[in-house]
């Protein structure tokens, strides 16, 4: 058997020309162009909590780079809630991701929008067969194209660019997320070192009760038993101071990884946690619910799963195939064009399961949009009650429970160290007056999250967020 040498004669040429023609229209006349969108039509415009802080995400035009590239430096000094939270923005792990799934999505919706290639084929036949007759051998060059009909090639486009702004909702809803969650870990890591403040006081008041006992036992006033009392006391204010710092250590380790540090190396945060915002009505916050990415995002969403319904209703359709091309007959020395037209035939799948499916899930869509909604709302009433009640909480106490109670225990003080009353009554005394300072930072704590949880249901700053 001969090699395949065509030999192409000006008859050949001839002949193929035409086919070759039809061909290349095929081939591009059903490609298109596929245009980048500009850059900043990707991203949905911040809302309003902490809009003015720089936010990490690609770089335009960059595959490989973000705007805040590489870890933070860890900073060393003080920290304010605002320099928290613009570190957090800057170089969180998460938000970054989420800023490359932008960037990926409006890729894939390029591609998406792309015509399907064309398809170049040669077959060879009657090879080795006799070498007179209708069995001459005959090499075929083809090229075909799948024509895509109702728009397919658009709806896809058009289901990308849905998906890509879905993308972008989720960065946004990530951006609050991280805000959000720098700005608790700020708080937590402030209320800590409250508490080791007040651990510290406490031990330095059971050390002088200590005193005062050692010294009324000498002096024969007292039992020796009030003074093991008042060491037990000096003991468990010193296993509360110590497990104050390990929480504090605990909680700044959290606040450094919002940064995306593995260790904390700043001095302490700064800010006043008494600084309370007034709390609008529940009425006016609840309007501003629908600025929060998590509800915003679902016209887009049914608009997206619309486009499904759409694109499972253009693949009903069948796409023929066109082709062209020519015949060679090496031994005659000539050639002819040929043409195909292949069309599949619709005998077992119409696509009407996958378009019930599609059509489905746009309802799905819109329950779950209301159950958004009303889960939004729910969470917000009861975000907005525990800040009301966490601010009722600090002034009653400060008004209140807590000048009663330091005076008592300063009375109890007074009276044990002048022998008109026992240690008893200054453990009682001091009781009563930890717990009371207790309850106050862990109120102020509730308000400050709740706070922040309002802020972040509704995108909207309370107050200044500086």
């Amino acid at each position: 058997m001969e090699c395949f040498k065509p030999v192409l004669s000006m008859q050949v040429l001839r002949s193929c020309h035409p086919a070759l023609l039809v061909s290349a229209a095929l081939a591009l006349g059903l490609t298109g162009c596929v245009q980048h969108r500009p850059y900043a039509d990707l991203w949905v415009a911040p809302r309003p909590y902490h809009a003015g802080l720089p936010a990490v995400h690609p770089a335009e035009g960059s595959a490989s780079q973000t705007t805040a590239e590489g870890r933070a430096d860890n900073p060393t000094g003080s920290v304010t809630l605002r320099e928290a939270v613009a570190l957090a923005l800057q170089h969180d792990p998460a938000l970054a991701s989420a800023g490359w799934a932008v960037a990926a999505s409006e890729a894939e919706a390029r591609q998406r929008g792309r015509a399907p290639n064309p398809r170049a084929s040669i077959a060879a036949e009657n090879l080795g067969g006799p070498d007179s007759g209708d069995t001459f051998e005959r090499y075929t060059l083809r090229l075909s194209q799948v024509i895509e009909l109702s728009g397919k090639r658009a709806r896809r486009e058009s289901f990308g660019y849905a998906t890509q702004r879905l993308r972008a909702w989720d960065y946004e809803a990530q951006r609050l997320a991280t805000a959000s969650a720098a700005a608790s870990r700020y708080v937590a890591v402030a209320v800590s070192q409250q508490r080791v403040v007040l651990a510290e006081e406490q031990l330095a008041l059971a050390e002088a009760g200590l005193a005062i006992a050692d010294d009324r036992v000498r002096n024969g006033s007292a039992p020796g038993l009030e003074r093991d009392r008042a060491s037990a006391r000096v003991a468990l204010r010193g296993i509360a101071l110590e497990q104050a710092r390990q929480r504090l250590s605990a909680d700044r380790a959290d606040l450094a990884a919002s940064w995306g540090s593995t260790q904390a190396v700043f001095a302490e945060v700064v800010g006043d946690l008494d600084s309370r915002v007034g709390l609008p009505a529940l009425d006016a916050v609840r309007e501003r619910l629908e600025q929060s990415p998590a509800l915003a995002r679902w016209d887009d969403e049914i608009a997206q799963r619309e486009a499904v319904v759409d694109l499972a209703r253009a693949n009903a359709t069948p796409d023929p195939t066109v082709g062209a091309g020519v015949r060679f007959f090496p031994d005659a020395d000539d050639a002819a064009a040929v043409f195909e037209l292949g069309l599949p035939l619709q005998l077992f799948d119409d696509n009407r399961d996958a378009v019930l499916a599609a059509r489905l899930h746009v309802s799905q869509a819109v329950a779950q949009r209301d159950h958004a909604y009303a889960e939004a709302g729910r969470l917000l009433a009861r975000a907005h009650a525990e800040a009301l009640a966490a601010d009722y909480t600090v002034r009653s106490l400060d008004n209140e429970a807590l000048p009663a109670s330091q005076r008592a225990y300063d009375a109890a003080v007074e009276a044990y160290a002048a022998g008109l009353s026992d240690y008893l009554t200054v453990l009682d005394a001091e009781r009563a007056l930890l717990d009371i300072r207790e309850r106050r930072l862990e109120a102020v704590s509730d308000y400050h999250l709740a706070v922040i949880v309002i802020e972040k249901l509704t995108a909207h700053p309370l107050g200044n967020d500086e």
